[in-house]
């Protein structure tokens, strides 16, 4: 998000606002520095390998804990009146109706809306107008969920089918699907109302059917020897646990919830074209809850651990083995393990406010081997 928070109004407005700024003068004598920056402005902070060996001693390990632990018993808030003085720009929502999904990619922010997908281009600077004024219609289908990896848009289109957008020119051989408008293919009819990326392969999740995973891999092109992102099968969520639920996946992980159990099952995308489709998902561990908590309502993972949204609460299950209870119905949430500086972040808009919580145990737990929330892998091995 390049440092920059934004915020659509109920009143047709949108405002930006510089949170690095914000985070470090409102807060920088209430909080240790180190664990300011890495809670609120740089989640990629101490993930570090150069960190890892740190870690191991208790010592310090033990002081980082202390520090997170003293700063959590603090009362940060931000009035109105005070978020103003680091505002950007205030200006009239440039998209049509309040969006239904938002996603930043590549310096352009992709919203959905009842009328359809549209784009403009943000993180701008000199101009008085965080977001341009001048947005492009992509397409008129309603959309649900959007997700941006690979240089293309996945979109839940609930009884339309779940697409993909493509920004740049794509073979229409390697995805198998239905053409329905330009760089616009329909991966499938099935109902989808939410949507991730599980690395080329995306999971669609469903409110009113079963979740299904649409797999794809990397195939080698035979005279110039590169890689290229091609279409393989749909599998259901069915196949995937033998179970009813709600089932949601993202990077590796793949979840199906229902009212007092969680499955857990991990896919590895280059086995997906193994003669024994089951060998592609393995399953980790059913987590069983004492008391049920009611039907439902969404997921979400991250890398700090997994997000379960009921009726009356969020329920994030932490990558170290511990449960955090957020006992009121949220109006909208999101995480962000696609971003860069924010992966330890939980945004969530209550009827009168809007929560920002920061998950910091996750630096200390070993990503291989953890089963709640996602793996952490350094992007500078894996650009």
């Amino acid at each position: 998000m390049r440092g920059r928070l934004y915020l659509w109004y109920t009143d047709g407005s949108v405002g930006v606002y510089d949170w690095d700024r914000l985070v470090e003068t409102t807060f920088s004598d209430r909080v240790d520095e180190l664990v300011l920056q890495s809670a609120f402005t740089r989640g990629d902070y101490l993930y570090g390998d150069m960190l890892v060996p740190l870690f191991k001693n208790s010592e310090i390990k033990q002081t980082l804990f202390k520090k997170f632990i003293k700063a959590s018993q603090k009362n940060l808030s931000v009035s109105l009146k005070k978020l103003r003085k680091f505002e950007y720009s205030k200006q009239d929502n440039p998209i049509p109706e309040l969006p239904t999904d938002t996603c930043i990619y590549n310096n352009t922010l992709f919203a959905l809306t009842d009328i359809g997908v549209y784009s403009a281009s943000v993180h701008r600077r000199d101009t008085k107008f965080g977001i341009s004024q001048r947005p492009k219609k992509l397409w008129d289908c309603p959309l649900i969920s959007i997700k941006a990896a690979h240089t293309s848009l996945a979109m839940a289109g609930g009884d339309e089918g779940l697409f993909e957008l493509h920004l740049n020119n794509y073979s229409d051989n390697l995805l198998n699907s239905n053409k329905v408008d330009e760089r616009i293919y329909q991966i499938s009819n099935h109902h989808s109302s939410m949507v991730d990326w599980s690395f080329a392969s995306l999971y669609s999740s469903s409110y009113v059917d079963s979740g299904f995973l649409a797999a794809f891999g990397w195939d080698k092109h035979q005279d110039n020897g590169t890689f290229q992102r091609k279409f393989k099968k749909i599998v259901p969520d069915s196949d995937i646990f033998k179970k009813k639920g709600f089932s949601w996946g993202s990077q590796e992980k793949i979840y199906l919830a229902n009212s007092n159990t969680i499955e857990v099952a991990k896919y590895t995308q280059k086995r997906i074209d193994s003669n024994n489709e089951s060998d592609a998902f393995q399953p980790l561990e059913s987590i069983n809850f004492d008391k049920p908590h009611g039907d439902v309502v969404s997921g979400g993972i991250a890398y700090f651990g997994v997000i379960i949204e009921y009726d009356d609460s969020l329920i994030v299950l932490c990558s170290d083995d511990t449960l955090t209870t957020l006992p009121e119905s949220a109006a909208r949430w999101r995480v962000y393990p696609r971003s860069k500086r924010y992966e330890n972040h939980l945004h969530i808009i209550y009827e009168d406010r809007l929560v920002i919580y920061s998950f910091n145990h996750d630096y200390f737990v070993d990503q291989v081997q953890k089963i709640r929330g996602i793996e952490y892998r350094n992007r500078s091995k894996n650009a």
